[in-house]
């Protein structure tokens, strides 16, 4: 019996041993699984961590090695946020897009396509991508945004018709009270586009400035009140809205914009007076307004031509640009305040041959493509009436 119950437990053994042997023969530390799982989660955490050519690497070879993940297309995604190379990025972000109709970060992707064609102020071609994301995502989280940006493509491009009747669908569609707040903002600033400073643009900044006093956009309106102001050379209301964004917004960029204008008209010794207009203000104000939009300071010639660069939608884009051609002539090259971002106009050229030169090295040197313009000064305006 004893060597029988040896028996019998030796054989137990060998045949534990060997179940012990084929599950770890067939079933290895991780599952398959579990190691696309611990792959994907070193990824995030090289996303941040790491520099873009080493994280490049560990991404390509995360799509090697499972090249049917389901995190493929957030592993792309990844890889295009981290690009450098802007063209690159839009390249990258359009393949999410276009090949991963079901993937949830398709959205996003097409939200930065359109972020960046703003930034490098690719109107046409925002046109066209903005009008793809209302279209594939109408109830997405970036509805607005594509909204607004084809907004401004429109503007930029001059189709001001087209803006307003655009804008106008966000306000009949809109409940949200900073969406409408924006949307009545983008109205005043196409009625400045067709009108100019005229009573259609002062109507809609005195509904912005009654109507959306707790909007986040506020100091902005007021902003563009006192602007309104400054320009009709009205010093005293132009100083009372810059001092109210000082006194109630003074953590805003707007009130550092504030500060330095008040330092450029204290000279009229301008007093604070109510600024918010009234409808007789806005009777008693043109309906149409052609006065030139730019003030220059030197005056070398009647007639001249500049490169022009830009629209920049912000003012930070703006800097870069100008702190990026710092070899150039800097006495002649102006940086102006638009309704809808900032312009670099470069060189103050006697022909067409000079400023095209001074395109071309731009273009070769730094990948920036200007317009040649032709400025003709009166006094203390100049206007620009021809864009090569």
């Amino acid at each position: 019996m004893k060597f029988g119950a040896q028996l019998f437990s030796g054989k137990k053994s060998v045949k534990l041993i060997l179940l012990s042997f084929f599950v770890l023969l067939y079933i290895p530390l991780y599952s398959y699984n579990e190691q696309e799982e611990i792959a994907f989660s070193a990824l995030q955490k090289s996303f941040t961590a790491k520099e873009k050519d080493d994280f490049d690497k560990e991404a390509n070879l995360f799509l090697k090695n499972y090249p049917k993940s389901d995190y493929v297309p957030d592993v792309r995604l990844l890889l295009a946020d981290k690009e450098t190379d802007v063209e690159l990025s839009v390249k990258k972000y359009s393949s999410v897009v276009a090949n991963y109709s079901r993937f949830a970060g398709r959205e996003y992707a097409q939200y930065r396509i359109c972020q960046i064609l703003d930034l490098r102020s690719k109107w046409k071609d925002l046109k066209i991508e903005t009008a793809k994301g209302i279209k594939l995502f109408p109830s997405g989280r970036y509805i607005n945004d594509f909204r607004f940006m084809y907004i401004t493509s429109l503007i930029m491009l001059e189709e001001y018709n087209s803006a307003k009747e655009e804008t106008i669908k966000i306000t009949e569609n809109t409940r949200d009270f900073e969406t409408l707040s924006i949307a009545i903002s983008y109205l005043a600033e196409i009625e400045k586009k067709m009108s100019g400073n005229a009573r259609p643009y002062l109507n809609s900044l005195r509904e912005l400035a009654e109507g959306f006093k707790k909007s986040e956009i506020y100091p902005s309106i007021l902003y563009r009140l006192a602007f309104f102001y400054n320009e009709k050379k009205d010093y005293d209301k132009a100083y009372s809205a810059y001092s109210d964004i000082i006194k109630m917004f003074p953590a805003s960029p707007e009130a550092n914009m504030s500060a330095r204008e008040i330092e450029r008209i204290k000279k009229f010794n301008p007093k604070k007076v109510t600024y918010i207009p009234d409808i007789k203000t806005i009777k008693n104000t043109d309906n149409i307004d052609l006065s030139p939009e730019y003030d220059i300071k030197k005056d070398n010639n009647t007639n001249f031509f500049s490169v022009a660069i830009g629209p920049f939608t912000r003012l930070r884009d703006a800097d870069d640009a100008l702190r990026l051609i710092k070899d150039y002539d800097s006495d002649s090259t102006r940086k102006i305040k638009l309704s809808y971002g900032y312009m670099i106009y470069l060189g103050q050229y006697r022909d067409t041959d000079s400023a095209l030169e001074t395109r071309i090295r731009l273009a070769e040197e730094y990948g920036i493509n200007g317009n040649i313009v032709r400025f003709s000064v009166q006094g203390d305006k100049s206007y620009i009436y021809e864009d090569r």
